[in-house]
C-alpha cells in the first residue's frame, strides 16, 4: 500500500493484488477479483449500477488493462479482462490490437531515462522471509538497449541497497515480444535467487523465458525459496 497508509481512514478497497495486513477502523467496502487489472473491476462496477462510461474514460481504463496485461501475454490475464477491454474498445472507438501496440510501443523505449531511475522504474518491496526485497520491472520492445547498461544498472541497485537497508535489488527486464525477462540482481543471499529460478545466479542477471509477471512469477518462486532454503 502507499506510504503513510497506516495513518490514513480507508474508505474501500478495491483490487487485484493479494491482501496484505492492512486495517480498518471500522467495517468498509471491499471489492477485491483475481484478475489482470483493477481497471477491468472499475469498468464493471460502471455497468453492474447502470453508470455510462464516457469515450475519454474508456480509453484510460482500457490502457490500464493492456499496459496491465501486456496486451493480454501476462499470466495474470484471464477471459473477463480481454472481455472488458473489448467491450472498453468499442466504446472508446479504437482498435483494440492497433492500439495496444502503439501505446507499448510508445512506452517501451528507456529514452533518457539514467540507471538510477530505471533501477526504480515500478518499484514494489516485499518482506520474503527475513529479506527486504525490492522488485523493479521496465517492459521493453527491444530489451538490448537496456541490457547493454548492465553494468551502471547493478551499480545503481547495489546503492538503492545499501543506501535504504535492502537485503536484494531486482530488475525485471521484460521483452514484450519475445515474451521473456532478463532479471537483474544485487545484493545477498544471491542463493536465494538460484534457489528459486533453479538457475546458476553466481552473475548479475539471469534469463527467464515465459516470466512476464512480478506479482505471479517472480514472488511466489522467491517466497517457496526461502521456506526451502530455511530447512536446509
Amino acid at each position: 500500500a502507499v506510504e503513510g497508509i497506516e495513518e490514513a481512514k480507508i474508505l474501500e478497497i478495491i483490487d487485484h493484488h493479494r491482501l496484505g495486513g492492512i486495517q480498518t477502523s471500522e467495517p468498509i467496502f471491499t471489492h477485491a477479483e483475481p484478475v489482470g487489472c483493477t481497471a477491468t473491476i472499475v469498468a464493471n462496477m460502471h455497468w453492474q449500477n447502470d453508470v455510462d462510461i464516457p469515450a475519454s474514460i474508456a480509453g484510460l481504463l482500457l490502457s490500464a488493462i493492456l499496459s496491465d496485461t501486456v496486451l493480454f501475454k501476462s499470466p495474470t490475464c484471464t477471459p473477463y479482462d480481454k472481455k472488458t477491454a473489448e467491450r472498453l474498445a468499442e466504446i472508446a472507438g479504437v482498435d483494440l490490437q492497433e492500439y495496444g501496440m502503439a501505446m507499448l510501443k510508445a512506452g517501451s523505449g528507456i529514452g533518457d531515462m539514467t540507471p538510477a531511475e530505471i533501477a526504480k522504474n515500478d518499484l514494489k518491496e516485499f518482506q520474503i522471509g527475513d529479506y527486504r526485497v525490492i522488485v523493479s520491472q521496465i517492459s521493453v520492445m527491444d530489451p538490448k538497449e537496456v541490457m547493454d547498461l548492465e553494468p551502471q544498472l547493478i551499480e545503481a541497485m547495489q546503492n538503492i541497497c545499501d543506501k535504504e537497508g535492502f537485503d536484494l535489488s531486482l530488475v525485471m527486464v521484460t521483452d514484450i515480444l519475445q515474451e521473456a525477462t532478463y532479471l537483474l540482481f544485487t545484493g545477498s543471499p544471491k542463493t536465494l535467487i538460484g534457489e528459486a529460478f533453479k538457475k546458476d545466479a553466481s552473475g548479475t542477471h539471469i534469463y527467464l523465458p515465459g516470466v512476464m509477471s512480478r506479482k505471479k512469477q517472480v514472488i511466489p518462486p522467491l517466497s517457496e525459496a526461502v521456506k526451502r532454503i530455511g530447512k536446509n
